[in-house]
C-alpha cells in the first residue's frame, strides 16, 4: 500500500517532489469528508504528493473548507445546492450548539431537525459523486493503486469497491464501533468502553452491565446510521453489499488517536495510530549553548 511504500525517516531531508525511499511512486485517489475531517486527509494528501506520488483529490464544487492545495490535483463535481444553503446549514448548527438555555424538548426537536439536514446533505453529496457517470468512468481509467478516505461517510469505500482497489481509512472512530468489528479487533464490552458512556477500562459491575447493553444495541445504531448508504451502494454497485461489508474490505486503518491518551484496547496489525497528524508543525528549536556559572571555574 502507498502509505507503507513511502515511509521515510523524519530526520531525512526530502527535496520537493522527490520519490519515496523504495523508489515506488504510486497513484492515490482521495475521497475526503468535509469539515474538520478534511484537515488530516489534506495533510496526508500533500505529504504523499510532496514525496513524488501522484495524488488526486475529488471534492464537490461547494464545500465548507475543502479545496486545492500543494502537491495534489483536484477534481470537482457539481452538487444540487449552493453556497447560501451550505452557509444556512452551518449557521443553524452553530446556533443550536450555542443556545443552551432553551427548553429541553425544543432543543431536542431542533437538534433532530439539524441532524436530518446534515445527513441529507451528506447523502446528496455522495449521490452527486457516485451517479456522475462521466466522472466515475474517468476515475476508472486512471489506474489508481488505492483510495484514501474517511469512512464516516462511506463514499470512498463504495468507489474503492467499484474500482477494485484497496482502501486506506483515516478516522477517529465510528460511534457504533463498526470500525473495530470490520478490522477484526477484539472488543469485549466488559473491558472496552463504548462511545457516549463516558466509562474507562476500569468499570465496576454496574457499569460493565450498562456497557454490555450498549454494545448489544450497537448493530441497531449502525443500521440507523448507514441504512441510506446501504441503498446508495446497492443502486450504484448493482449488487447486494452492505456498508459493513465495505468496511471489512479496508486494507489499512489510520486512527487519529494517541495510545497514551486513550483507554487500552486490542489493535490489529493493520491499525496504525497517527494521533499527531492534526498537530501544528512548529519550527525547530534554536541551538542552545551551555553556560556554566562563574563559580564553576574557581
Amino acid at each position: 500500500i502507498l502509505v507503507k511504500a513511502s515511509k521515510v525517516k523524519e530526520t531525512d531531508t526530502i527535496p520537493e517532489k522527490s520519490g519515496s525511499s523504495s523508489g515506488f511512486l504510486g497513484n492515490l485517489l482521495v475521497v475526503p469528508m468535509d469539515g474538520s475531517h478534511w484537515v488530516g486527509i489534506k495533510a496526508i494528501a500533500q505529504e504523499m504528493g510532496r514525496r513524488g506520488h501522484r495524488v488526486t483529490v475529488v471534492i464537490p464544487e461547494i464545500s465548507i473548507r475543502m479545496g486545492p492545495g500543494k502537491y495534489y490535483d483536484t477534481i470537482t463535481y457539481p452538487v444540487p445546492y449552493d453556497r447560501d444553503y451550505m452557509d444556512f446549514v452551518m449557521t443553524s448548527h452553530k446556533d443550536i450548539l450555542e443556545k443552551s438555555s432553551q427548553p429541553f424538548m425544543e432543543k431536542m426537536k431542533k437538534m433532530f431537525s439539524q441532524i436530518q439536514k446534515i445527513t441529507n446533505l451528506l447523502h446528496t453529496t455522495a449521490e452527486s459523486l457516485l451517479f456522475n457517470a462521466s466522472l466515475i468512468s474517468h476515475l476508472a481509467q486512471q489506474n489508481f493503486d488505492a483510495v484514501l478516505t474517511d469512512p464516516m461517510v462511506p463514499t470512498g469505500l463504495i468507489v474503492a469497491h467499484k474500482l477494485g482497489i484497496p482502501t486506506i481509512n483515516l478516522l477517529r472512530g465510528v460511534p457504533c464501533s463498526l470500525d473495530m468489528k470490520a478490522s477484526g479487533c477484539p472488543s469485549p464490552p466488559s473491558f472496552v468502553p463504548r462511545f457516549f458512556t463516558g466509562y474507562t477500562d476500569r468499570m465496576n459491575f454496574k457499569e460493565r452491565v450498562i456497557n454490555t447493553l450498549v454494545a448489544l444495541l450497537e448493530p441497531l445504531f449502525c443500521r440507523l446510521m448507514f441504512w441510506h448508504f446501504d441503498q446508495i451502494a446497492y443502486d450504484f454497485l448493482e449488487e447486494k453489499v452492505s456498508v459493513a461489508e465495505l468496511f471489512a474490505e479496508s486494507a489499512i486503518w489510520l486512527l487519529r488517536i494517541d495510545f497514551t491518551l486513550e483507554f487500552p484496547r486490542p489493535l490489529m496489525p493493520n491499525v496504525i495510530l497517527v494521533g499527531g497528524i492534526n498537530c501544528k508543525v512548529r519550527n525547530p528549536l534554536p541551538e542552545v549553548r551551555h553556560f556554566y556559572q562563574i563559580s564553576n571555574f574557581f
